[in-house]
């Protein structure tokens, strides 16, 4: 089914009470949208924001299975935990969003499309997510034409004491969650730590596979803060992951997607230092972060290699309070990124990109806010780029909210586009970088039953795309001449129904199109997520969830609708502890988001979690 009934459609734009609750919640204090501390219903701009505590409800095994409810974001999977895994906002893929993770950038430099693999960062590892959606080019550089991500993995304390975090859970494949965590605060000192086991035997990634493919994945996760003087704080953060997974191939003659014993080894490792100076009017942020990637590949169809990929990034980021309502937010920032492997012509590349941007932050009213927000880039192959936004935000009453804003961008050629060389597949050193504008306007609306709506109209436009050319041999890649749009609208909800029950969920219509008309690969026209959560009283919980996608082509040829439902209840033993169950894919549905690539089917999963 290529689209969802106009009845359905109809309903969810009219429900006065329909919102999504993590979509702008009118109360919760964002960072990323304007990269200072700010209101989520002043910044203008569509952020979502999912808590420690939505988190824990949701009970989802990975974090993609949580950002896949959001609106205006969809995943693709190709396999089980620990394989590819594409996000998309908008309709714009994995290249188009910068994601950090305690402050680091954690984008691969050795991928094709410098990107983050979301396959194996489970959701028990997250304590907040923020997602700014649109062209956010202007504050954070290149790359952040779809939006960012920017991912928080230790709560903190608001007083003096200790919380430990215990979680243990076992499934279907033998899965098997195990994840402890400790963070204190005693006087000017935090620190937190927390440590996960991941391990499946999991399912074949072809879809006409028998052979299971297993994954594995160990991490580790620092951080600290301390303040040194009322005016100084000092911190940092650490982590590291090892992921060990099973993947399937092309094998000749055939060259159709089929059992083959291949694997990967993926190493992550990233920290950050960071101090924090109030001088005056002025707050100011310096930071140091680096990461580095190695993804070590056994590969029976094209040989086995070896990718080893650094970031060095150097940031100061300022706010000045100037009084009448108005902020100044600015900033310089560098970044060195690095690929060695055999690939490259020499074996190694890198690039540097330099960057100064200045935003102004103006409430001429207690009603009105507005931003305004000027960057210049300097990339060592590419040059200068400069990008802008403007947001405004309008509280049409108490409980009303209207925003709009429009942004440009751009995304420049990976190393891997420009200079990699694989035989079959060789980049295009005469690529020119992507350029994007992006327009939204949206509304949010509460209730006095504490029930929200959201809907958000989006388009953006992106020019110069870059795409394979399979015209010439061996295969390269282009920039397709013309504008490719996607456009659409974001509708979400959180109803109470009773004081037990409450209906959440999110509604997106994406239409996504090259230059010429055919639909950009993956995208679906429709994803719907609802979910019903309820207290049963004695200490039970439970939910009952859906998500339906529909309209999506891969490889010109549209792939089959589907709906996937899930369950989950849970059983308070006091003290916060609680034992859950939950059953994913409970009619067992049979569907592919990827042509040729299988999906989990019914799984079932038991657990018990506590703090203390």
């Amino acid at each position: 089914m290529k689209r969802l009934s106009i009845s359905l459609i109809a309903l969810l734009a009219a429900a006065p009470a329909f919102a999504q609750g993590t979509d702008t919640e009118l109360d919760e204090i964002v960072v990323t949208a304007n990269r200072t501390e700010v209101d989520a219903k002043r910044t203008g701009v569509s952020v979502a924001v999912v808590d420690e505590a939505q988190l824990r409800k949701a009970g989802d095994e990975t974090l993609a299975s949580v950002l896949n409810r959001l609106p205006g974001v969809t995943v693709t999977a190709q396999g089980p935990v620990g394989t590819n895994t594409t996000l998309r906002i908008r309709g714009a893929d994995k290249r188009y969003i910068a994601v950090f993770i305690d402050g680091i950038r954690v984008t691969d430099p050795t991928q094709t499309e410098t990107s983050y693999d979301f396959g194996s960062l489970l959701a028990v590892d997250v304590a907040r997510i923020e997602v700014l959606r649109g062209s956010q080019s202007a504050l954070w550089g290149g790359s952040a034409v779809g939006g960012v991500i920017n991912i928080t993995t230790h709560d903190r304390l608001e007083a003096d004491g200790r919380k430990q975090d215990v979680l243990a859970e076992y499934g279907t494949d033998n899965t098997v969650i195990l994840s402890y965590g400790l963070t204190q605060r005693q006087g000017r000192l935090e620190t937190a730590f927390s440590a996960t086991r991941y391990q499946t035997d999991g399912f074949s990634v072809a879809a006409a596979g028998t052979e299971p493919d297993p994954s594995e994945a160990n991490r580790l996760s620092f951080s600290a803060r301390y303040a040194m003087t009322d005016s100084l704080v000092i911190g940092g953060a650490l982590f590291s992951q090892e992921t060990r997974s099973e993947f399937d191939g092309f094998p000749a003659p055939a060259f159709t997607l089929a059992d083959v014993e291949n694997s990967q080894l993926k190493r992550e490792y990233g920290a950050r230092v960071f101090a924090e100076y109030a001088a005056g009017n002025t707050d100011h942020v310096f930071d140091i972060s680096y990461f580095r990637v190695t993804r070590d590949i056994v590969d029976l169809d094209e040989g086995n290699s070896f990718f080893a990929g650094d970031r060095l990034s150097l940031g100061w980021n300022a706010t000045t309070e100037l009084g009448n309502g108005t902020s100044f937010v600015y900033g310089l920032d560098a970044m060195e990124e690095g690929a060695d492997y055999n690939r490259l012509p020499g074996g190694t590349r890198d690039t540097t990109t330099a960057g100064a941007f200045a935003q102004v932050l103006w409430s001429p009213t207690d009603d009105v806010d507005l931003s305004a927000t000027l960057r210049f880039d300097d990339h060592s192959v590419f040059g200068g780029f400069t990008t802008g936004r403007l947001a405004a935000s309008w509280q049409a009453g108490p409980d009303t909210t209207l925003r709009a804003a429009i942004g440009t961008g751009y995304r420049a050629p990976s190393i891997d586009e420009l200079y990699g060389n694989y035989g079959f597949f060789v980049g295009n050193p005469n690529l020119t970088p992507e350029e994007s504008t992006s327009y939204e306007i949206g509304v949010d609306q509460s209730f006095a039953n504490g029930g929200t709506v959201s809907a958000t109209l989006f388009r953006l436009e992106t020019d110069n795309l870059v795409t394979y050319d399979s015209t010439p041999a061996p295969d390269t890649l282009v920039n397709l001449a013309g504008t490719s749009v996607r456009q659409g609208v974001e509708l979400g909800l959180d109803l109470p129904l009773s004081a037990s029950l409450t209906l959440s969920g999110a509604y997106t219509y994406t239409e996504a199109k090259r230059p010429n008309g055919l639909p950009l690969p993956r995208v679906p026209d429709n994803q719907l997520s609802l979910s019903l959560d309820n207290d049963f009283g004695n200490g039970w919980t439970g939910s009952f969830g859906l998500t339906h996608a529909s309209g999506a082509f891969d490889g010109g040829t549209e792939l089959d609708g589907y709906t996937v439902y899930r369950a989950q209840v849970a059983y308070d033993l006091g003290e916060d502890r609680e034992v859950y169950l939950r059953v994913e894919n409970l009619t067992d549905e049979n569907y592919q988001v990827a042509t040729g690539y299988a999906t989990p089917r019914r799984s079932v999963h038991a657990g018990i979690r506590a703090s203390f």
